[in-house]
């Protein structure tokens, strides 16, 4: 039950999320272009995040990948010589 409900959220969260940056940009007035002097950096954390997002997804899924493949668990605790 589960697993239909995010196959559907994670697409109708996009498209929200894409209604709500174009519709207020198609509707506004010419007149409203002004941008704080904050939001170049505000934009740059936004990107920055995302980014780092990414990374950190695709660090989890490489080593979901890899320990299919050499048939090991990737939580299980490996053993040290002492």
């Amino acid at each position: 039950m589960s697993s239909r409900i995010i196959r559907w959220a994670l697409p109708a969260g996009a498209c929200v999320a894409v209604l709500g940056v174009a519709v207020p940009a198609v509707a506004a007035p010419h007149g409203v272009a002004y941008l704080d002097p904050g939001t170049g950096s505000y934009m740059f954390q936004v990107v920055v995040g995302a980014l780092l997002g990414v990374a950190v997804s695709v660090k989890l899924v490489w080593k979901r990948a890899w320990a299919k493949v050499t048939r090991r668990s990737h939580r299980e605790p490996q053993q040290k010589d002492l």
